[in-house]
């Protein structure tokens, strides 16, 4: 079990194979809690512990770390917990203004939009809220 998450730059697309027990299982390593990964196929990825812990308290600057990766993303998948029950259009508006758009979803929902993306080569950034 890791608390602080992997800051390599050459590792392989972080495909997530499960996400249970308060984290998710990236390449064989459980991670516990809500984490970001940002980066991109060829340049690396960076995942990072994230603080949030109930998607009712996500706001615009929760996902910085996001607007300030050398590899910024055109998409950001949202994972937030177990039910869809807010409709976001504050941090929806405030990623508009950024350019980004914004696929909330389900924390599970999340994690397999989050792999079909990564097996396509698409430049996106994952941020979810543990279950």
């Amino acid at each position: 079990m890791s608390d602080l998450v992997q800051k390599e730059k050459d590792i392989q697309p972080p495909i997530i194979s499960a996400y249970d027990d308060g984290g998710f299982t990236l390449g064989g390593t459980f991670i516990k809690g809500s984490i970001i990964i940002t980066g991109a196929e060829g340049t690396g990825f960076e995942i990072s512990n994230w603080p949030v812990t109930s998607a009712d308290h996500i706001k615009p600057e929760d996902l910085d770390v996001i607007y300030q990766s050398q590899n910024a993303p055109s998409l950001i998948v949202l994972g937030v917990g177990a039910e869809m029950n807010h409709p976001f259009a504050q941090l929806r508006a405030a990623l508009s203004k950024r350019g980004i758009a914004l696929e909330i979803q389900t924390t599970p929902a999340a994690c397999r939009t989050w792999n079909l993306l990564l097996s396509e080569g698409r430049k996106v950034a994952f941020a979810a809220v543990a279950l």
